[in-house]
This record gives structure tokens, C-alpha cells and sequence, in this order.
């Protein structure tokens, strides 16, 4: 695609026409900048989580039969056992891309201090960004170090000849990864902007050719000698800095109002975001460009973009507690990708080379999307 003089003549005149369009109607500028800020507050005051069930690994320095019988414990329903780490480090790769959501340690002195008699100390190493999972995952390993040291007292008891034994032979020591005080606020606010960048920017630019459709203007643009990709980049123009500016509002909403910092650097979310409201916009585009009135734009895309958003996102419930097509699912759409992306910066203090994997993939999707909505655009109807 060359981008000559008459090409960004045609482009910058339907961003100026739509641009027109929206300050002209009031009701559309609330829709645009008030809305957003609204819904935002309101989910972030009112929603809540409750996560079980993750991915576990350990690290066994003692290598011996009981640490063994140990980590047995642990290989059940509650826990996906995923294997054992060989070195904190590796332990904490994985804990910061996700993979594991809980690390046992065990000691190399575990089993000695055990047959001494003496108390033996375990530590488990939990991914705090989503609180009430962290919870979870704390009871089931107190629960589990709890049923083993019944059975450390029973074995005792009977070698002791009956004799009662007092103390707990393992004790515990918990740590909380990448949001240490556990509070949820932390963790669901921030992802809160994922969801308002996907519902906002799609249901805007929804309406923006299915408008033209139900009034009839749509027929002028026929008429010209506009491409079909420049139509759209210009419909597109518009939209992006609403949201753009919707973006910034919610970052320091979430500053300010929340009192919630962001631990990694706000340039390294910015790109990610980006392609994100493109992606949004673009969905926006296409389905009004399959659509005939506003209403049945709105109804679609609030429809594909709200329920999504919350189920398969990683919002409300982990993707990684998903199975099966619930699981493809939050693969397939984009949101779970870009909030890797916040949860990344705003919890785990992560640069943008390392959320490099997911920002390629949000562009694979804006450039199948907008392709999409070429294709699906048609300049004359019939």
C-alpha cells in the first residue's frame, strides 16, 4: 500500500468527517470519554475472585525418601504437578511467566532434622498477583503439610510405644510473589483496563459504519474513488485516540484514585496497549461492516466482546483452570494476551523484551482483523 498525497488526502478527509461526526452528538461524546471512566469504577469497586487449583513445582535439595513422600502429597487434584526445579532461579522464570503458581522447598537438611526429632521447615514460594488464589494455595499446602505430619506423629507414636508426642515435625513458611501484601485490589484493578479497552473502542467503532449505512451517507462514499483500506484507516484514526486517551485516564485513575503503583516501567505497557486498541477498533469495524443498523452492531459486539472479556481472559477464573474449548478459547481471543501484558508491568516489574512474545501476537491479530475488515467491507451493496 503507497501512501501518496492523494491517498493521505482521502484518509485525513474521512478521519475529518467522523471526527465531525462525534463531537456533533453528545450522546456519542459521553459514550466515548464518560462511559469508560464509569464502568471502570464501578467494576473496580464491586468485582471480586475466589482461584483454585494451579500449577506446582518443587525444588528438592535433600533428596531423600521422606521429602519424597512429601512431595507425593502434593500430586492430586488440587495441584498440577509440573515437576521439579533444580535452582531458585528457575523457580522464578517460572513463577514470572505464569507457568507455576506455587513452589515447594524442601531443605538439604530436611529428613536429618526430622530423624533428630527436631522441626523441620518447608517453605512454599506463591505467585500472589491474583489474591484469593494465593489463599487457596496456601490452605491446600497447610491442609497437606498438615495430613503429613499426622502421619510423622502416628509413625512416631507407634515406635515410641504409645507414647504422645507434642509439636508439629514440619513447620511452614510462606512467601508471596509479585503482590506481597495480597490485596486484590492490585491485582484486578490494573486488569480492569483490559476490559475497558476491549468493550469501549469495539462498541465505538461499531456504530461508526453501520451509522452511515442507517442514514444513508454511506452511498456518498461509494460514489468516490476511495479505497476500501483507506476508508477504514480513516474511520480507524479517530477511535484510536479516543482510546488512547481513555488509556491515560485509567493509568492514572488507577495511580491516583486507587493508590496503586506500577512496578515495571509505563513504556513497556504503552506499545502492547496500542496494538490492543487496534485490535478493538478493528473488531468494531468489522462487524459494522456485517451489519446493516446500530443496534444489531451494538447487540453483536457487546454480546462477543462482554462475555469474553470476563470469562475467558483470565480475569475472574485462571486460563490455566480451563479445559478443553473454554481453553482455546482465551487463546484465541486477544485480551488474555494483553493481560499478560499488564499483569507483567504492573506486578512482576517485567521490561518489554520480555512481554515481546505477546505483543507479536496482539499484531498477528490486528493485522488478521483489519484484513478481516477489508474483505468484509463492501463499497457497493447487494
Amino acid at each position: 500500500m503507497k501512501l501518496g498525497g492523494n491517498t493521505l488526502k482521502r484518509i485525513f478527509a474521512i478521519t475529518s468527517k467522523e471526527v465531525k461526526e462525534i463531537v456533533r452528538v453528545r450522546l456519542f461524546l459521553m459514550l466515548a470519554f464518560v462511559v469508560p471512566f464509569i464502568m471502570f469504577n464501578v467494576f473496580a469497586y464491586g468485582i471480586s475472585l475466589d482461584i483454585e487449583n494451579m500449577p506446582f513445582g518443587y525444588i528438592d535439595y535433600d533428596h531423600s525418601q521422606i521429602s519424597s513422600q512429601l512431595i507425593e502429597k502434593f500430586k492430586g487434584r488440587n495441584f498440577d504437578m509440573k515437576g521439579e526445579m533444580f535452582s531458585p532461579q528457575q523457580a522464578d522464570k517460572l513463577l514470572t511467566s505464569g507457568e507455576l503458581r506455587a513452589v515447594l522447598v524442601i531443605p538439604p537438611d530436611f529428613s536429618r532434622e526430622l530423624y533428630r526429632g527436631r522441626n523441620a521447615e518447608v517453605q512454599f514460594l506463591i505467585d500472589g498477583g491474583y489474591p484469593y488464589r494465593a489463599l487457596t494455595i496456601k490452605g491446600y499446602c497447610q491442609a497437606i503439610i498438615l495430613s503429613f505430619n499426622r502421619e510423622l506423629i502416628g509413625e512416631k507414636i507407634q515406635k515410641t510405644g504409645g507414647r504422645m508426642t507434642t509439636g508439629q515435625p514440619i513447620r511452614t513458611e510462606t512467601r508471596y510473589l509479585f503482590n506481597e501484601s495480597l490485596k486484590s485490589s492490585y491485582a484486578l484493578v490494573p486488569s480492569l483496563i483490559a476490559i475497558i479497552l476491549l468493550m469501549n473502542p469495539a462498541v465505538l467503532t461499531a456504530l461508526a459504519i453501520a451509522r452511515e449505512k442507517e442514514f444513508g451517507t454511506i452511498y456518498n462514499i461509494y460514489s468516490t474513488p476511495i479505497k476500501k483500506w483507506e476508508f477504514l484507516v480513516g474511520k480507524i484514526i479517530p477511535y484510536l485516540f479516543i482510546s488512547a486517551l481513555n488509556f491515560t485516564v485509567l493509568v492514572i485513575t488507577v495511580r491516583f484514585l486507587f493508590q496503586i503503583s506500577m512496578k515495571g516501567n509505563i513504556l513497556d505497557l504503552i506499545p502492547g496497549a496500542l496494538v490492543y486498541i487496534l485490535i478493538n477498533v478493528s473488531f468494531g469495524l468489522l462487524v459494522s461492516s456485517v451489519t446493516r443498523t446500530m443496534v444489531s452492531a451494538q447487540i453483536v459486539t457487546v454480546i462477543v466482546t462482554v462475555i469474553p472479556a470476563f470469562l475467558y481472559s483470565g480475569l475472574l477464573i485462571p486460563v490455566t483452570n480451563l479445559e478443553g474449548g473454554a481453553k482455546i478459547m482465551a487463546y484465541i481471543y486477544p485480551t488474555m494476551h494483553f493481560m499478560k501484558i499488564i499483569h507483567g508491568v504492573y506486578l512482576k516489574n517485567l521490561n518489554f523484551f520480555h512481554l515481546l512474545p505477546q505483543f507479536l501476537l496482539l499484531v498477528l491479530y490486528f493485522c488478521i482483523l483489519f484484513s478481516l475488515g477489508i474483505l468484509a467491507f463492501r463499497k457497493r451493496e447487494g
